[in-house]
Parts: structure tokens; sequence; C-alpha cells
């Protein structure tokens, strides 16, 4: 009797973790789909036409970008033990994926305003610009990465937890759209004055891809910060995001330091400029990319 007993518990067990994973997996494909017409409504475009009628490859690149960042922050969202209840697991799910999708909304909204203010990204990935459509989908992907480490260090109910990463988007913007800046100020020193967004315009597709590698290092070490600074309820969820936002700042600053020692070690005898800047040397490009976001992953693996 009692060996019924505990096999009919594990199978119960089995089925209610089931019935929570189906449900994770259904409101994350419904979130995805809203991703979907978001992202075109963002553009003012319908998605079918672009990516079917108009074959336009910087429309799917920006798309993959925004499904990707969704995905990863809603990773964070559902990551860890189920609700109590099938109607609980929903709700939380789905609260998580409505803010999920409107700060993805922000962050390109952000970004195009306030990080890049000199170049359209919106007009010029309706264009058919793959660049620009690639600094987008990196910026977009880095936002989620740091908002996803938030959710995962934040502690408490639905409601302190949602406020924290509220005011940790805010940190992270803040991060990035410097960040951004760097680049671009970075990109006009080494070139006579010549502008980033002119470049990517033109399309140079390793500038971009540089240029995203970069913000997602930054979004890795960024997000270690979680590993640094324990969340403290009691703090309020204001005060420990901003804590969080420091640390964060301090490594990504790190981050760029370890970055700029490495080009010299890695790319040694290489003029990065000449290569990626002027000559658009995917090959360079990807270089760079990988120990920027290599480094991210390192001090994340470390400070764990």
């Amino acid at each position: 009797g009692v060996s019924v007993m505990l096999s009919g518990a594990v199978e119960g067990g089995y089925a209610a973790t089931l019935a929570m994973l189906v449900l994770g997996l259904a409101v994350a494909f419904a979130a995805l789909l809203a991703a979907r017409g978001l992202y075109g409504a963002a553009l003012r475009v319908k998605s079918a036409g672009e990516l079917a009628e108009k074959d336009n490859f910087a429309f799917g690149i920006g798309l993959a970008g925004a499904a990707l960042g969704v995905s990863v922050m809603l990773s964070g969202a559902v990551e860890g033990g189920y609700a109590a209840t099938l109607g609980e697991e929903a709700a939380v799910v789905a609260a998580w994926a409505v803010l999920g999708l409107a700060l993805m909304w922000l962050a390109r909204l952000v970004f195009d305003r306030v990080a890049l203010p000199a170049l359209s990204v919106g007009g010029e990935i309706r264009a058919g610009n793959a660049p620009v459509a690639i600094v987008d989908a990196g910026n977009v992907v880095a936002t989620a990465v740091m908002v996803r480490a938030v959710i995962l260090w934040s502690e408490g109910g639905l409601a302190a937890a949602a406020v924290a990463v509220l005011c940790g988007f805010v940190v992270i913007q803040v991060i990035l759209a410097a960040v951004a800046r760097y680049r671009v100020w970075l990109f006009s020193r080494r070139n006579s004055g010549r502008r980033f967004g002119e470049a990517v315009r033109g399309g140079n597709v390793a500038l971009a891809l540089r240029f995203a590698g970069f913000q997602l290092g930054i979004a890795l070490a960024a997000a270690a910060a979680a590993q640094v600074v324990v969340y403290d309820p009691g703090g309020g969820p204001v005060g420990q995001a901003l804590l969080w936002g420091l640390c964060s700042a301090v490594l990504a600053a790190l981050l760029a330091a370890l970055a700029f020692a490495a080009e010299r070690v890695v790319l040694r005898g290489i003029d990065v400029a000449e290569e990626v800047d002027r000559q658009g040397n995917i090959g360079v490009a990807l270089a760079e990319a990988a120990l920027y976001v290599g480094i991210g992953l390192l001090l994340n693996g470390l400070l764990a």
C-alpha cells in the first residue's frame, strides 16, 4: 500500500511538472509571436510582407535579435522552481512576458533616439540596411542578457522583483547608451572625424559585427555584478538596483580595459582600425567580437 501511494505521488509530481513545462512553453511561444508583431509595428511595416515579399534581410536580422532577446529574458523569468498552481504559474510567466516585450521595445527606442541619434535605425532597417540591423540586434540581445541577470538576482514577490527589474533596466540603458557613444567617439577618433553612422549606413558589415560583439561583451561583464552584489530585500529594490548598476559599470569598464589589452596580444601586428573601419575586414571584426564576448564570459565564470 505504501509503495502504491509513493508511486502515485511520484507520477503526480511528474504530471504537475509536465503541465508546468507545457504551460511555460505555450506562454513563451505566444510571447515570440507577439514579438514578431510588435517588431513590425515598431517599424511601421507588416512582418510577413518584409520577410516573404520584399525579402528584407535587414528586417529578418532585427526580428531575430528581438526574438532572441525575448527568449533570453524569459529564460530568466522561468528559471527555478514552479509556482504552487497552474493558474499562478501562468500569471507569473505571462506577466514577465508582457514586461519583457515592453522592455525590448523600449530598448530599441532608447537605442534609436539616445545611443545613436544621428542614425535612423528604423528607417535604415526598412530600407534593407543589414549592418544597421546587426547593430540594433546586438543591442537588444545585450539588453536581454542584463535584464535576465537582474531577474535572477532579485528576490521577493513578483511586484518587488518587477520594480527591481524596471530600475535595473534604466541603469542598463544608461550603461549601454554610454558604451555605444564611446564606440562612436572612438571610431571618429581613429578615422579623422569620420562618423560611425555614415560607415554602417554605407554597408560596413565588419564594423557592425564588432559593435554588436562589444555590446554583448559589456552586457555579459555587467551581468556578473549579480555574482558580486548580494541582493538585500531590506534595502529596497531601487537602492539595490542602483548598487547593482554601479558594480555593473565598474565591470563594464574592466572589460573595456581587458579587451584593449587582449587586442594588443591576440591581434598583434594588425591595424584593426584600418582593417575593420576602412577595409571592412569581417574576419578581423569577428576576432575582436569573440574577444569581447569571451572576456565577458570569463568574468562571469571567475566571479561565480
